[in-house]
């Protein structure tokens, strides 16, 4: 991703990022990118606080985090032990069928 992101801010295509950059200053702008991040996610966080600043100057109970846009889906939470309890209950079940 951070390629993509080093693209979009220099005009340029990936394979003019990994022909035209040295490793050098490949790595001295992984660094940058470490204390002032080049993606847009920056510009999200603060468009979030200005917008929770606003709402919240008019009275509403709403944090910046609460603003900020879901780019992927929150990671859903299995619980391990009951998928593998069915799991086993499948496999046992299938060779009891296959012994009979």
């Amino acid at each position: 991703m951070f390629l993509l992101s080093l693209a979009l801010r220099l005009g340029k295509t990936l394979q003019e990022i990994c022909n035209q950059l040295s490793a050098e200053e490949l790595f001295l702008w992984q660094a940058y990118d470490r204390e002032s991040p080049l993606s847009d996610q920056r510009a999200d966080v603060l468009a979030a606080i200005t917008a929770a600043a606003s709402f919240q100057a008019q009275g509403a109970k709403v944090s910046a985090l609460d603003l900020l846009p879901k780019w992927q889906p929150e990671p859903q939470e299995v619980d391990e032990q009951d998928d593998g309890e069915e799991m086993l209950r499948k496999f046992l079940s299938d060779r009891a069928d296959l012994q009979s």
